[in-house]
């Protein structure tokens, strides 16, 4: 499977980002599931500014085996520290220019930042966590965003927030899974039995004992036998009493997508 992924109103989503002007850093949110997937280079490459980093959903991901670069910082919407955190790495990496600013009298030196990143990754929340007054409206659903917003984090730092433009050119189809499992392509716009049939061989694979004691299994059968499995456990019954696996399906990813800490890159 390959999708080019660059439709005309992300193309102009894309131009107006890289027109900001006076941008001091870009701050790219990715998903902690799935880092490397859900990095893009097709949008962070025009911009030369210095570059931060912010894994989230690290609630829902498997992060023991997870190697910090230098700019990075991995956490959660939930943890009442990361605020502090991101302000912190922020005063770290312009320590040197308002040292520099200082020097030369001006004590309240303001730099400007650009919150990138793909759909649903948590751009939005990360911008309310950091300025609450700013409310901006976050949901569980890509696509959010629809223009640029110009954010007061404190006397230093404004960020701009930007919609979530998915512009990577030529995915393989198991990128194209992961990035299904982790909410930022639309469930219905793949089909879901072969998504969820990957991330049933992916769990086998890496997390089978957490996939055995969650569904209380002895063993794992293939895939279309632990459907079927799953339509009896939570009685996904049809009205002609069949097995409705529609149901076991959507089930499944949104378990999976809520539920599991787990790292889709191992």
């Amino acid at each position: 499977m390959s999708i080019n992924w660059f439709p005309g109103h992300m193309a102009k989503t894309l131009y107006a980002i890289q027109s900001l002007s006076n941008i001091n850093l870009v701050i790219e949110i990715v998903d902690a599931r799935a880092i490397r997937a859900t990095t893009n280079q097709t949008l962070t490459k025009h911009f030369q500014q210095t570059k931060l980093i912010v894994a989230l959903k690290s609630d829902l991901a498997d992060v023991t085996n997870i190697k910090l670069e230098e700019n990075m910082l991995i956490g959660s919407i939930k943890d009442k520290h990361l605020h502090k955190r991101v302000i912190n790495k922020l005063n770290e990496i312009f320590e040197k220019k308002m040292d520099q600013f200082k020097q030369k009298g001006l004590l309240n030196p303001t730099f400007y930042g650009v919150v990138v990143g793909l759909p649903n990754v948590g751009k939005s929340s990360f911008i309310n966590l950091l300025n609450p007054p700013a409310k901006l409206l976050a949901s569980n659903y890509p696509g959010t965003t629809k223009k640029k917003q110009l954010i007061r984090v404190n006397k230093n730092y404004f960020l701009y927030d930007t919609p979530g433009v998915l512009i990577k050119k030529n995915l393989n189809t198991e990128n194209i899974y992961r990035l299904a499992l982790v909410g930022i392509i639309k469930k219905e716009l793949l089909p879901m039995r072969e998504v969820l049939m990957w991330g049933y061989e992916y769990l086998k694979k890496h997390y089978l004992n957490m996939l055995l004691k969650k569904y209380e299994l002895t063993n794992a059968p293939d895939f279309n036998d632990f459907l079927k499995f799953i339509c009896r456990k939570y009685f996904f019954i049809s009205s002609k009493n069949f097995l409705d696996e529609n149901r076991g399906l959507n089930f499944l990813y949104n378990d999976w997508l809520n539920n599991l800490k787990i790292n889709y890159e191992k």
